[in-house]
């Protein structure tokens, strides 16, 4: 598997998807108004928080022990068949509270997210399969035709006036997209199921499932908490902010996916060396974008949101830049997490996120009842922090891990240095469209490649894992 082809071809998907979601999620904000796409975060939030007791850990079970080399279709085939009980269980909780779900949805969406919830299970359930089969880069195209289907669907629907539902017919639009695209890539069918297979799975995915629940609480309990405490527009004006500080990690990301079965690989050949070698590489890697996109923040948050979204949208800034802050934390538990899981200690990765989640909620709850909006960002912030840490703790019993700090810490004087220049720039061309941040912030990007490629150990890692994606 060529770990760097792999990774640029997730990150270029990462990048497009970004885009995309940028784009609409822009659009749709002017279309719709703050409170209308605040209750469409809402329907993803509940979704996403759906996805823990729906899955149970089985996709990323599934992605492990096809890595391993294990008999695909027979892992596939009873995963599919595991997976029938959770997804039974959580839709008839949804029938029967289907009154209190419409009511904090804002709309009568509850029949759409049952529907929404098998379709994103199946249709993962195809990417995790893929991931398995050492074809990670493939499950890039799928990704990025799941949201171009949402945006021109969404859109469309948008313009003849179906509101929030234009929006999550989009979404359900694209999940059939990436489920009938990634069957037609997948080499895996169908086998008869085995017990054997069956507790093996379970075995991993019990806590497997917690993990799970760690990335989506990151993701979705404070809009969740948001949503209790205060109102829709809050909602969407901090899912906007949110939204923006995902895309500084879609390096990360890209990097810690890639790796993750690849390390799974070396852990069943009992390759320790290499693991220990490329773990440094992937922390390097996955800091790249985050850190300057913390500091300049420090500079523009105000403007993105209020230039990019709207005015009303702007109550977010003190927000985007701590959470810009949370995803340094966040980018170095990517790739510890994600390889903690793949030399098959998921119950570690599980201790470690079972001390944040209850740091995150406990937090969320009372920071956001007192000091609204920017409490939800700190909380998380905080709960990011001490998980990365108990991460890179665990893992450092088994490996040894060796950060290369003088690339990390180059990392920083190049975002400082691109900070200094900005500040001279924008001193004397104020910011008031959408071409001149546009400028600026690519501006900004040149002059810290630049900046970074002063570093020879950078540039040389820089120039041979280019090459090896383009050979």
């Amino acid at each position: 598997m060529n770990l760097a082809k792999a990774a640029l071809k997730l990150f270029s998907a990462n990048v497009i998807n970004a885009a995309i979601s940028f784009l609409g999620i822009a659009l749709f904000a002017r279309a719709l108004g703050a409170s209308q796409i605040g209750s469409y975060f809402l329907f993803v939030a509940l979704l996403g928080i759906l996805t823990v007791p729906a899955d149970f850990g089985l996709r990323g079970a599934v992605e492990k022990r096809i890595s391993e080399g294990n008999t695909p279709d027979i892992v596939f085939t009873t995963a599919l068949l595991l997976k029938t009980v959770p997804i039974s269980l959580v839709v008839v909780v949804l029938i029967v509270a289907r009154g209190y779900i419409a009511a904090y949805l804002g709309a009568g969406l509850v029949g759409l997210l049952i529907v929404a919830l098998f379709l994103q299970e199946v249709s993962r359930m195809m990417i995790s399969v893929l991931k398995g089969e050492l074809r990670v880069g493939e499950t890039a195209v799928l990704e990025s035709a799941q949201k171009v289907c949402w945006l021109l669907v969404g859109g469309g629907l948008v313009l003849v006036g179906y509101q929030v539902r234009a929006l999550v017919y989009g979404l359900i639009a694209g999940m059939i997209v990436l489920l009938v695209w990634g069957w037609y890539r997948s080499e895996t069918t169908f086998d008869r199921p085995t017990k054997t297979y069956a507790r093996n799975l379970l075995s991993y995915s019990k806590y497997n499932s917690i993990s799970s629940i760690g990335s989506l609480f990151y993701s979705w309990m404070d809009v969740l908490v948001i949503g209790i405490f205060l109102t829709q527009v809050h909602v969407g004006a901090y899912e906007v902010a949110w939204r923006i500080s995902v895309a500084v990690v879609l390096l990360s990301e890209a990097t810690a996916t890639a790796i993750f079965p690849q390390v799974s690989k070396w852990n069943a050949q009992n390759a320790a060396a290499k693991i220990e070698r490329i773990i440094p590489d992937a922390t390097t890697a996955s800091l790249a974008l985050v850190i300057p996109a913390f500091f300049g923040a420090l500079l523009f948050s105000r403007d993105i949101l209020r230039i990019v979204f709207g005015s009303e949208f702007e109550i977010a800034w003190l927000v985007l830049i701590i959470l810009l802050l949370e995803k340094v934390f966040q980018a170095i538990h990517m790739v510890m997490g994600r390889s903690l899981q793949a030399i098959d200690r998921p119950d570690l990765a599980a201790r470690a996120t079972m001390v944040s989640i209850v740091a995150n909620l406990g937090l969320n709850v009372s920071f956001v009842w007192a000091f609204g909006l920017t409490g939800a960002a700190v909380a998380t912030l905080i709960a990011a922090t001490l998980s990365s840490y108990l991460h890179v703790r665990y893992l450092e019993r088994f490996l040894t891990i060796r950060v290369d700090q003088s690339e990390i810490g180059w990392c920083i004087v190049s975002a400082l240095g691109m900070v200094a220049v900005l500040s001279v720039v924008t001193f004397y061309i104020p910011i008031e469209t959408i071409p001149q941040l546009g400028g600026v912030i690519t501006s900004g990007a040149i002059f810290y490649g630049l900046f970074l490629l002063l570093s020879p150990s950078i540039r040389s890692k820089l120039t041979r894992n280019m090459k090896a994606a383009f050979r």
